[in-house]
């Protein structure tokens, strides 16, 4: 897959192929929200459930076969991500649709939106642990973690969870369904506007925790996050995970008028 910019080679690609794999460490928090306020953010097509995932990740990638970028350039192999997921239906079945995300390097700002992930630039900041750290070495009971994504001058959300017990595995919605839009700039072109389907494939979860959870929510001038009105805190969960992405399913095209 070539993007820009181009050459002959597509050395000189944003993206360094369509196939990504990744592993990341995930800390959540899953609440209930106002249904309401979420039509604002949530297009038609959906049926907002009211429960939500408001995630940060740090993630490790490989895209394509470079896997040399791991020791030649490991930028383009690192990078922070946050997320809100929320639980909608459509067409009779459950799923994750993301209404934002944010990511710290560009890389990952194009690869999302060629998949339909609505990502932009921010700075995400999380905790980490380390075997030597004594005060961080591992999740356990007591042990606290979170972070926060920022956006120009604005907290557009920050988490922190008390880990308690470790447990089987965090919550998930299903399949992620995603709005591919890419419209038409000028005379004679075409525009993008599709619903697709994106599985994970060779999905693993390990070392999940689940904890009680704090979570503020602020407001972005550009980022209308203060749609999402907590009604309740489910938990807070810390986990790893890892998984493939070799690109998605088309289920319609769409057209404004289904959206808001």
């Amino acid at each position: 897959m070539k993007v820009h910019p181009f050459s002959s080679t597509g050395r000189s690609s944003v993206v360094l192929g369509k196939e990504s794999y990744y592993g990341g460490d995930f800390i959540v928090a899953h609440v209930k929200l106002d249904k309401d306020a979420l039509k604002n953010v949530v297009p038609r097509i959906f049926e907002p459930d009211g429960e939500a995932l408001f995630s940060l990740r740090e993630f490790v990638t490989v895209m394509g076969d470079r896997t040399d970028l791991l020791y030649e350039e490991p930028m383009l192999t690192q990078y922070n991500e946050s997320a809100i997921g929320v639980k909608v239906r459509y067409d009779g079945g459950v799923y994750q649709y993301y209404p934002f995300m944010w990511v710290d390097k560009e890389f990952a700002v194009v690869r999302g939106w060629l998949n339909g992930y609505p990502k932009k630039m921010a700075n995400i900041q999380l905790t980490r642990f380390h075997p030597l750290l004594p005060q961080i070495s591992e999740p356990k009971p007591g042990v606290v973690v979170g972070g926060y994504v920022t956006r120009g001058s604005g907290l557009l959300f920050k988490i922190k969870v008390t880990l308690r017990e470790k447990v089987e595995k965090p919550p998930t919605f299903g399949p992620t369904l995603l709005i591919r839009d890419y419209p038409a700039e000028g005379e004679g072109e075409t525009s993008v506007l599709e619903l697709v389907r994106l599985d994970l494939q060779d999905l693993k979860v390990t070392d999940v925790w689940r904890g009680d959870v704090e979570i503020e929510i602020g407001k972005g001038i550009n980022d209308e996050v203060d749609n999402f009105k907590v009604t309740e805190k489910l938990g807070g969960y810390y986990y790893k995970i890892g998984f493939r992405i070799p690109g998605t399913k088309l289920i319609k095209k769409l057209s404004e008028s289904e959206l808001f």
